[in-house]
Order: C-alpha cells, then sequence, then structure tokens
C-alpha cells in the first residue's frame, strides 16, 4: 500500500518522503500533494520532495532509480541499503551515485 500525502499533513509538512513505490506511483502521489497545496493556498515548492531508492546490490541499478525518481519530480534520493550492512557497497554506490 502507498500512502498518500494527506491535507493536514500538507499543511505544515516541510519534507514528504515516499517510502515505497515506483516514480510513477511517486508522480501520482506528489501531484495528490500539490493539489492538497493548491487548496490550501500553500507553494508546494516549500516542500522538499524525496523517494527511497532500494540498494539491491546492483550500483547502476541503484542510479538509474535514483534519477528516474528524479525525473519525476524527487529532489532527494535516500538510499536504503538492506542488512547485513558492509562498508563495501559504499563506494561503487558513490561512485554510480556521483554522476546524478
Amino acid at each position: 500500500m502507498i500512502a498518500l500525502p494527506s491535507a493536514q499533513q500538507t499543511t505544515f509538512a516541510q519534507h514528504w518522503n515516499f517510502d515505497r513505490g515506483t516514480p510513477e506511483q511517486f508522480t501520482r502521489a506528489r501531484k495528490i500533494l500539490h493539489q492538497h497545496c493548491a487548496d490550501l493556498g500553500r507553494d508546494p515548492a516549500e516542500i522538499l520532495l524525496s523517494a527511497q531508492v532500494r540498494f539491491t546490490g546492483d550500483p547502476a541499478q541503484a542510479a538509474a532509480d535514483a534519477a528516474a525518481f528524479n525525473a519525476a519530480g524527487a529532489e532527494l534520493a535516500i538510499v536504503y541499503l538492506p542488512p547485513p550492512h558492509t562498508a563495501a557497497v559504499l563506494q561503487p554506490l558513490a561512485n554510480a551515485l556521483s554522476g546524478l
């Protein structure tokens, strides 16, 4: 289930994080957020939009996923690293993301 932004949350939000789903689902939820902002007379640009990218072991795929969310309007990607956590994944992931 995708958690959609509520009008009440939109009233006070400074940051909205999309924690699961596809870029298409993010776009749908972003449109709902923007409609709530319009209903409240609030500029949606006041709210930072982020999306979680789930790291599956492929740095290039994580970068592609982050780029897709960026194209859909996310300003920040939060990369979720599932356990077990190893430092060895960080440098290849950082290298893949550095080009964005």
